[in-house]
């Protein structure tokens, strides 16, 4: 996708058609590359119009609105196990990675068709569902998939259903999980992080977020 082609509208649509789901015929995910020539701060400024763009269908769909839980700039370089970020039952999580002489690798599994396969025999309707997959965990291989390509060169946004399903039958969920090929901490790994929660559209928003900050700062969390 070329710089001068990028349309907030079209990844919007897009971003609809792929994450929100009741059931797991759609992905649950998108991911966007904008190769090398955007420039982060536009990168960022695509991420809050994105977000923007959510949120007015949200309000629409499931007349609820949009409340960050974070928005951040990290220098990430941390294998991770399959597992579901911290949030609310409803939630959407944007990964923006900037190009990196470190290589990643990001793989997504559909929870949701693991448990219901009984993989694990698990009866107990309380013992579903949980945040976190040990690496040691091979179960839930045949419903994950990687992402390819995933080029560390291009700025990619990741754009996932981090919902969890154990209650929730209205938006369905995905794991993600990352694994860095050859960890070098001479050398940076920015990814841009968003959470976002859904909530009733009366509740007041817990996290009034500085957009333009975000998308002007040159600060890099470690």
């Amino acid at each position: 996708m070329k710089v001068e082609t990028i349309s907030i509208e079209d990844l919007v649509n897009h971003s609809i058609q792929k994450i929100f789901r009741t059931n797991t015929s759609t992905p649950g995910y998108v991911l966007f590359d904008f190769g090398s020539q955007i420039k982060s701060a536009q990168f960022r400024a695509v991420m809050i119009g994105l977000k923007q763009g959510l949120a007015t269908f949200i309000k629409e769909r499931y007349n609820k609105q949009l409340d960050y839980q974070w928005l951040g700039r990290f220098d990430q370089q941390v294998n991770t196990p399959y597992h579901l970020d911290n949030a609310s039952e409803q939630s959407i999580l944007m990964l923006g990675y900037e190009p990196s002489q470190i290589k990643s690798e990001m793989f997504l599994a559909d929870y949701d068709s693991y448990y219901r396969s009984k993989t694990k025999g698990v009866e107990e309707k309380g013992a579903l569902y949980k945040p976190i997959i040990q690496e040691s965990d091979d179960d839930i291989l045949p419903f994950s998939i990687k992402l390819d390509p995933f080029d560390n060169n291009n700025y990619r946004l990741l754009v996932i259903n981090n919902s969890n399903s154990r209650s929730n039958r209205e938006m369905l969920g995905l794991y993600h999980k990352a694994r860095i090929i050859k960890p070098d901490l001479t050398k940076s790994r920015v990814v841009n992080s968003m959470m976002l929660n859904l909530i009733p559209r009366n509740e007041k928003l817990k996290n009034v977020i500085d957009e333009e900050n975000f998308i002007n700062t040159t600060l890099v969390s470690k």
